[in-house]
């Protein structure tokens, strides 16, 4: 498959600490690959790096063919390079419907060309687009019933369901999750991962942070694994678990 995204020699360092060192991975084009390792490994400053949120110390960031190293995260964002995050963060006084909304790029009537000069006709019909793609979203996370609750009001799981909606909302190519079931209980994780599952059928493209092995054994592709802001190996989830030097990073790491 083609490489979406190709991450050469990338480095970010905080002081004398150097939490990414030297990373390469690829995403091949509508594969799910996961991102593990120990606390501490690098994983999130590495996605962190590649979304454009961290600036990085050198190495380049390829996505759809392009260079984007250079590129800050709402420019990457608007490529179709969507990430979501470890915490999630809500517009706590905004419906969960209006969450939807703001998710949504390249609005007309959020220029001046489209808000003054062409009138609500050039907008309106987006709108209306826009409200229903995000109600048909609500029902397939099963949140048709929140629509009109206050972000802030919602479950910590319910957060999570949200925050993965919000980034389909921007029609991402890849989808970058960091932990999309930390902090959530059993049953609802098992609802994620269901819904992630089916977003995998469906074709997207997906780069994951997990740390519940099983999961990244049911839903991804391809492992890529990181220790002390390296890559140490790559595989399956199947073979990883022989590998002495993987088996090592999580019992001493």
């Amino acid at each position: 498959m083609t490489d979406l995204l190709a991450v050469r020699d990338i480095r970010k360092s905080f002081g004398g600490v150097h939490a990414v060192d030297g990373v390469s991975l690829s995403v091949p084009q509508g594969s799910t690959t996961g991102l593990i390792g120990p606390n501490g490994a690098g994983k999130s400053t590495a996605l962190g790096v590649i979304a454009g949120a961290l600036r990085a110390d050198g190495g380049t960031v390829e996505f759809d063919g392009d260079d984007i190293s250079g590129l800050p995260p709402m420019n990457r964002a608007r490529r179709g390079l969507i990430r979501t995050f470890q915490t999630s963060s809500p517009f706590s006084r905004l419906t969960v419907l209006e969450n939807l909304l703001v998710a949504a790029q390249n609005n007309p009537g959020e220029t001046l060309l489209g808000a003054v000069l062409l009138g609500k006709r050039s907008w309106r019909r987006h709108e209306r687009e826009l409200v229903d793609r995000a109600r048909e979203l609500m029902a397939q996370f099963e949140m048709t019933d929140k629509e009109d609750e206050w972000a802030g009001n919602l479950s910590g799981g319910q957060k999570r369901l949200l925050e993965i909606m919000r980034g389909l909302m921007a029609r991402p190519k890849l989808l970058l999750l960091d932990e999309p079931m930390a902090g959530v209980n059993p049953t609802l994780a098992r609802g994620i991962e269901g819904h992630l599952e089916r977003l995998r059928h469906d074709g997207l493209t997906m780069l994951m942070i997990e740390h519940e092995l099983g999961v990244v054994e049911r839903l991804c592709d391809r492992v890529i694994v990181m220790a002390q802001g390296k890559v140490i190996s790559e595989g399956t989830m199947e073979s990883l678990r022989t590998e002495q030097e993987v088996l090592d990073a999580y019992l001493v790491g």
